[in-house]
């Protein structure tokens, strides 16, 4: 009996191999990510971490199959099932990539693709050496996606369940694996996926890089190493913005960590350091330009085919100009009214009553999701310091200097709904404490109410 399973096993999977190697690889690494995922969980946790990983990626599964599915009668040579045009670009540049690798036939525009600096990315280098190893993948990409994506997931649940409980990091996890633009972007053949693994690298590297031997220490220093190194070229100052994260969590760290009387006393000092230092003309139009530089980014993006949002004011829309043709200027008054904006916007576009078609609609479920999750976060960073310093100041600092980035420099509803998608992978574990923490608190009054 034992023997024929096997052989039947073996079969099925030298014709999974014949018929889709990278699906037949993809295989063999799902089962070490939901193996390893729950290595030192005790067995209930370890069986309900599995359920949940397991679901993720046969939700997953069912969806690329179905694309498949309902794109059958379209498929040719030179097209398949696609979910937005940057899909279409990166494999077709892909593609084109491997055939001139690889001697097939190609023209001149083929080779004027394949060397483009525009695009050049981690992801699509990966892509395109995906595309020479296994030949072209568009199905079975996605599913390398996804793995991306669980891995990232299976890493995030492992630093904050260690840092904030079970109850937390189930429910980030439960969250992250299922929340609509993240169950987008892990099926995709954006980069997305990859970002978020290198970015999780850095994070997690940083935070377990704070406790343990000088080993362990070294080697966490050397995963957010690797994690840098994979984001390096995938967005624009991607580096730069995660170094500011990590410095503005150990920043938040060391001042929170210091007694009250040294914190005034720090603060009294930023405060007059930051009035000498922007009292100063030069300084000033530093920050102003600046400002400038990111406000034409966002001019650009209202400008574009879409539902726009604006944050200057109305005097600044008259004449569409791409960024680099704007000779927009702001002065002091303009320039703060704008930051105070964009603030604004990147918590709350689009409110529901802004929601201008049905597809937008459809995204109203997760926008009040974001919106909880935003007044939970406040109440999960202060339960979350109680029970780690530093994984709770590194997570949230790790979000501020791209949520600013982005925040500045977006005009148009669709692009903030898909890269406020950055942020959320972390913002969702310490809104996940807060829930708890509110959960808890709720609990207690009731008890005490009942025994009054």
């Amino acid at each position: 009996m034992h023997v024929a399973a096997a052989v039947a096993l073996g079969i099925a999977a030298g014709a999974l191999y014949t018929v889709s190697p990278l699906t037949a690889w993809c295989a063999a690494a799902a089962a070490i990510v939901l193996t390893l995922a729950g290595r030192g969980l005790p067995r209930a946790e370890r069986r309900a971490l599995n359920i949940l990983l397991i679901a993720a990626l046969a939700v997953r599964i069912a969806a690329i199959g179905a694309l498949f599915i309902v794109n059958m009668p379209m498929h040719d040579d030179e097209s398949v099932a696609m979910l937005s045009g940057d899909e279409a670009y990166g494999l077709s540049r892909a593609l084109r990539t491997r055939d001139v690798m690889t001697g097939a036939p190609v023209g001149p525009y083929d080779y004027v693709v394949a060397s483009d600096e525009y695009g050049r990315n981690s992801y699509v280098t990966l892509l395109t050496a995906i595309q020479v190893l296994f030949g072209p993948t568009p199905y079975s990409m996605r599913l390398f996606n996804t793995l991306l994506f669980m891995s990232a997931a299976v890493l995030l649940f492992q630093m904050t369940r260690s840092a904030f409980g079970s109850l937390p990091a189930f429910g980030g996890l439960a969250v992250l694996l299922f929340l609509p633009t993240l169950f987008y972007w892990s099926i995709s053949l954006l980069k997305e996926p990859l970002y978020l693994l290198g970015s999780t690298l850095v994070i997690t590297g940083a935070v377990a890089s704070g406790n343990g031997t000088w080993r362990r220490r070294m080697l966490s220093l050397l995963t957010a190493l690797a994690g840098l190194l994979v984001i390096r070229d995938m967005r624009p100052d991607a580096v730069v913005l995660a170094l500011l994260g990590i410095a503005t969590g150990v920043a938040g760290l060391i001042f929170f960590s210091a007694p009250v009387r040294i914190r005034i006393a720090a603060a009294a000092a930023a405060v007059a350091v930051i009035f000498a230092v922007t009292s100063q003309p030069a300084a000033q139009q530093r920050i102003t330009s600046a400002l400038e530089s990111t406000a034409k980014t966002h001019a650009g993006h209202v400008f574009t085919v879409g539902h726009s949002y604006t944050l200057l004011d109305d005097g600044f829309y008259f004449n569409p100009v791409t960024a680099a043709a704007s000779t927009l200027s702001l002065n002091a008054a303009e320039a703060a009214r704008y930051v105070a904006r964009a603030a604004v916007s990147f918590l709350t576009v689009p409110l529901p009553w802004q929601l201008a078609s049905a597809r937008e609609l459809s995204y109203l479920p997760e926008q009040l999701i974001w919106y909880v999750m935003i007044v939970l976060l406040p109440i999960g960073v202060v339960a979350g310091w109680r029970r780690d310093p530093i994984a709770t100041a590194l997570l949230f600092g790790f979000t501020l200097p791209t949520a600013a980035a982005l925040a500045l420099t977006n005009g148009n509803v669709g692009t903030l709904l898909r890269l406020r998608g950055i942020v959320i992978p972390y913002v969702v574990w310490l809104s996940a404490v807060g829930f708890c923490a509110w959960l808890q608190r709720a609990a207690t009054s009731s008890t005490r109410t009942a025994t009054s």
